[in-house]
């Protein structure tokens, strides 16, 4: 059964942005390239800003990075950075053990703030372990480079961390209800940064949420868009497949996989696009607003050095490498490239091996 994500050094993301950068006597903002290693965008954005001596709202990040892999992205940060700063920042950036957790290096100056979803795309490469003798031959026999077509699912990254339970749309659906202590619960049990904050807390629990950055609260909104915005495509794709399907449970949460290429196409000839509702804090609100996801993205993903497995007796590990546009994920990418190239369509979920293994889907509906 394949696996991601074994170790953080086999999830490597590389974001790309073209940053429009002026003279620093004429800028507001200075942009760094933070290398993180073991945490969440939002507690090395925090970090940063403890380091340097600024507000939560003075530091931004183009994109959301996992906490489970090594990634690189761009963040920028109020006002004009010397680089004394810089070099007293990084010596806020390792654990209490002495272990690097994060590092920023200067790219520059501009007059604006970064936002989410201002970056161009995002390049991966995975180390996939676990293959049988089967599915690395298949691999390693096969082309180097492969035109892959897959549905643009939110994965199961954006409803929950590493270990924790996948309910990010819950807490969400409860914040839009208005419903702020079922959020409370709901965040005490996740296992995520600020939900080890809202065990210690004691008073309300509106008080704890008002105490917030801001952008978090916003983040658990928009899953719950995201959930929804799976729900309909997982709809659509039912739809129009021809039974072309396979239902996957995977940490709790339904997809629908594509099982071949003509399954995808069919979705994207029927709805190459699809609204999704979309929070932003924006001038010290909640803004709400409506754009167009694409349901399909297509990608070049490129295999190396298929071979033993060095952490897995008997099985075998490969490369593979790919650049997705902002907002495609790559374990989706991966997990329905496997299901179309090597017809793992009723396997437990790939980053999942405790999980249960799920029924294929009949008539096309998870």
């Amino acid at each position: 059964m394949p696996l991601l994500k074994v170790r953080p050094e086999d999830f490597r993301v590389t974001e790309s942005l073209g940053l429009d950068t002026t003279h620093p006597d004429a800028s507001t903002h200075t942009y760094l390239r933070l290398w993180k290693n073991g945490l969440t965008t939002h507690q090395a954005l925090a970090g940063l800003a403890t380091a340097l001596g600024v507000g939560p709202g003075d530091v931004a990040a183009a994109g959301l990075k996992d906490e489970d892999g090594i990634t690189e992205q761009y963040v920028s940060v109020a006002g004009v950075l010397a680089p004394p700063d810089v070099e007293r920042a990084n010596e806020h950036g390792r654990s209490a053990t002495g272990e690097l957790l994060w590092r920023v290096t200067e790219q520059g100056t501009g007059t604006t703030a970064l936002r989410t979803g201002v970056l161009d795309g995002n390049h991966f490469r995975l180390v996939v372990r676990g293959l049988d003798e089967t599915s690395a031959k298949t691999l390693s026999e096969g082309p180097q480079r492969h035109n892959h077509f897959f549905v643009n699912y939110y994965d199961t990254q954006r409803f929950g961390v590493p270990g924790g339970p996948r309910q990010t749309h819950l807490i969400g659906r409860a914040l839009l209800d208005g419903d702020e202590d079922t959020a409370f619960e709901l965040l005490r049990r996740s296992g995520s940064a600020e939900g080890a904050r809202a065990l210690l807390h004691e008073g309300p629990s509106g008080e704890f949420w008002r105490r917030l950055d801001p952008r978090i609260p916003v983040f658990y909104r928009c899953a719950d868009a995201s959930h929804e915005w799976n729900r309909h495509v997982r709809a659509i794709l039912a739809d129009v497949a021809r039974g072309e399907v396979t239902g996957v449970q995977r940490d709790g949460l339904a997809y629908t996989f594509p099982t071949t290429r003509d399954a995808v196409l069919a979705l994207l000839e029927r709805r190459p696009d699809l609204d999704y509702v979309r929070y932003r804090w924006t001038d010290g609100a909640c803004v709400r607003s409506t754009a167009a996801r694409p349901t399909v993205l297509q990608t070049q993903i490129s295999v190396h050095g298929v071979g033993p497995d060095s952490l897995h007796s008997g099985r075998f590990a490969a490369t593979v490498s790919f650049f997705l546009p902002s907002g495609g994920y790559a374990t989706a990418a991966v997990h329905q490239w496997f299901v179309q190239t090597l017809g793992l369509r009723e396997e437990a979920p790939f980053d999942d091996p405790d999980a249960a293994r799920p029924a294929a889907v009949g008539g096309g509906r998870a």
